[in-house]
């Protein structure tokens, strides 16, 4: 823009002086050969002549104002595009800030009900009171695994709804009776996957394994459960695929291989390669 009007102002320079020094020229041109008389009028008219120099100058400024303009133009509409970058940078970070201060408002949350939940382990005199993370080792391996289709079901529920083989039977006793402790538990995971997966955010995989990360293999195991026992095997467990959310899941003894293989490969990531050959048996 700058070399632009250097331009214009010594293509105007250079037009007054062909102007004003054009009658000079001609009367030294012609002053040897004419009379003074003549020579006159030829100085007179000198200007006439100039008049199809001017037309072609005047036609010269249009198209030059018209360029000038077309470069305006330009220059306008790429500040006016970079605006709209630094507008949209701006509110994707804005929309990411917003997003993390409620994700991690609701990982406080989990710790929370983690830190909340209450389990007495043991028998009879020999009976202590577990806290936080411990109550899923507690639930885990005595209530769930262990006790599976026990007397202690029994007594709350009859014999006829015991002695079954389905896991999805066997979840859904474990969680009638322990669903007070992790039933809260487990809806606010899956909201916080939810979130996640709604979200706008690029990196969605990086968060959802930061929630991964606060669970340990108790935790896991349960989850494992839940997902595919009708309480969680449609949303629930969709979720769970897409964010390869048992990539890291050890294999704790309770787990069959035709349980592994009710979720999708997916679910197990790259990573977890013993589960992973499970799910490629006969396949």
């Amino acid at each position: 823009m700058k070399k632009s009007v250097i331009s214009i102002i010594i293509l105007v320079l250079s037009v007054v002086m062909a102007w004003y020094y054009y009658p000079t020229w001609m009367q030294l041109l012609f002053s040897n050969d004419v009379s003074e008389i003549t020579n006159r009028a030829l100085f007179g008219d000198s200007y006439g002549s100039l008049n199809t120099l001017f037309s072609g100058l005047a036609f010269a400024g249009i198209i030059t104002s018209i360029f000038l303009q077309s470069q305006e133009l330009r220059e306008t509409r790429a500040e006016i595009k970079g605006q709209k970058e630094e507008f949209e940078l701006q509110t994707k970070a804005m929309n990411k800030q917003v997003f993390e201060t409620t994700f991690f408002q609701l990982l406080q949350l989990h710790n929370e009900i983690v830190q909340s939940l209450q389990i007495e382990e043991g028998y009879l005199n020999n009976r202590k009171l577990c806290h936080g993370r411990e109550v899923f080792r507690v639930l885990y391996k005595d209530k769930f695994v262990e006790q599976g289709a026990s007397y202690e079901y029994a007594h709350q529920f009859g014999n006829d709804e015991i002695f079954s083989d389905d896991i999805n039977g066997h979840y859904l006793k474990f969680h009638r009776v322990y669903g007070h402790l992790v039933g809260h538990y487990f809806r606010n995971v899956y909201q916080i996957l939810k979130y996640v997966d709604r979200s706008t955010v690029e990196d969605k995989k990086f968060y959802s394994n930061l929630l991964r990360a606060q669970m340990s293999d108790y935790e896991l195991g349960l989850l494992f459960y839940n997902c595919i026992s009708e309480l969680g095997n449609t949303k629930f467990k969709f979720l769970i695929e897409r964010y390869s959310f048992f990539e890291h899941l050890h294999r704790l003894s309770s787990i069959e291989d035709y349980e592994i293989k009710m979720y999708e490969k997916s679910a197990y990531g790259s990573t977890n390669i013993s589960f992973i050959e499970v799910c490629e048996q006969n396949t």
